[in-house]
């Protein structure tokens, strides 16, 4: 795949949320908490409570931070000298599996989202990551890649049970069907490349495509798969049944299209491009309508991701040559700077 091939211990994705709570002892303030309630997307109901997990070497290596939607508590959840990246948090919002290491030793764990409990799932050799969680935060796939071969496993949360699902030449997991039937993975080279799907049992093995394709996701309804392609020479946005079926192209344009991620409600995608000559954050219909171009810089802006309830994108841009984390409201209003320490922070998760 060259330069513009996706990195094996890439993305992200995702989630959970916790409402902040309150007691109301007039009448009128429990009204008014009932309106919210209702009226969700008005603008004091929009923002999520969830903390963000993301990864900075401000300390001298990598270490996984946390900080509140508006910049507030951020705190170091690992401190070790070892390097701690690619936080992925649980569905249920509980947990966070990132990867520990170095080179070839690079092992997956999973710890508590204030930095708690942490324990390492992984004890063989190799280079682990491409981590997803199932929808009911019970298991973990993953891949492992050492000087012989590559394979997806799937490991309980807990560390137990680790289970070969399938061997593959060089690719990546994508992501669980949110119905929690089909794991999806790509491979980027050899007779077998292209994107590929796998009940977690290890049975129902189905290829859907056989191009030069990656980073599957599954829409929230199990129903469709985006994904990244190069079969027109450059990364392009497709869209599929979940049987492989109905092939659509969604972007066109002569940049690369990287970062992909669906909506919370699985309406639109929200993605990077550099077709206006620089890296920005756009969304698009899955169709290919209603395209918005959300960040305006002359730095790159990449790593978007949805909140929970999808009414903020948190998301990485280079200024001041660091990089460093910034909310937005969905349509691109309202940004703000979560981190400002001139180190590089990167890789969130919500």
């Amino acid at each position: 795949m060259g330069t513009l091939k996706p990195a094996h211990f890439s993305r992200k994705l995702r989630h959970g949320w916790a409402a902040g709570r309150g007691r109301f002892r007039s009448g009128l303030a429990g009204a008014l908490l009932s309106i919210c309630l209702v009226a969700i997307s008005a603008s004091a109901c929009a923002v999520s409570s969830s903390p963000l997990i993301f990864v900075s070497d401000r300390d001298g290596n990598l270490e996984l931070y946390s900080v509140g939607p508006a910049g507030e508590g951020e705190t170091n959840l690992t401190d070790t000298v070892a390097d701690e990246f690619s936080p992925v948090i649980s569905p249920n919002g509980k947990l966070v599996a990132f990867l520990s290491g170095s080179g070839d030793d690079v092992a997956l764990e999973v710890m508590e989202l204030n930095g708690t409990e942490r324990r390492r799932l992984t004890t063989g050799p190799g280079r682990h990551g491409s981590q997803r969680w199932s929808p009911n935060s019970s298991r973990i796939t993953y891949l492992v890649e050492n000087d012989t071969s590559t394979s997806i496993y799937m490991v309980d949360a807990d560390g137990s049970n680790p289970t070969l699902l399938t061997a593959i030449t060089e690719g990546e997991v994508g992501d669980w069907s949110p119905d929690g039937q089909s794991v999806v993975y790509a491979m980027y080279q050899g007779d077998k490349r292209g994107i590929h799907v796998r009940n977690p049992d290890g049975v129902n093995y189905f290829r859907l495509t056989e191009e030069l394709d990656f980073s599957p996701l599954w829409s929230p309804d199990s129903k469709t798969i985006a994904f990244l392609s190069r079969r027109d020479g450059n990364p392009e946005i497709y869209v599929m049944n979940a049987d492989g079926s109905e092939q659509k192209r969604v972007s066109d344009s002569e940049g690369v299209e990287s970062d992909l991620s669906w909506s919370p409600d699985g309406t639109r995608l929200l993605f990077v491009s550099d077709r206006d000559g620089n890296a920005e954050i756009y969304v698009t219909d899955i169709d290919g309508g209603n395209l918005e171009r959300l960040t305006h810089n002359d730095v790159r802006d990449r790593q978007p991701i949805w909140s929970p309830n999808g009414k903020r994108i948190a998301f990485v841009s280079e200024k001041d040559a660091a990089a460093e984390m910034f909310v937005m409201d969905s349509d691109g209003s309202n940004q703000s700077r979560l981190t400002n320490n001139g180190f590089r922070d990167d890789s969130p998760t919500w």
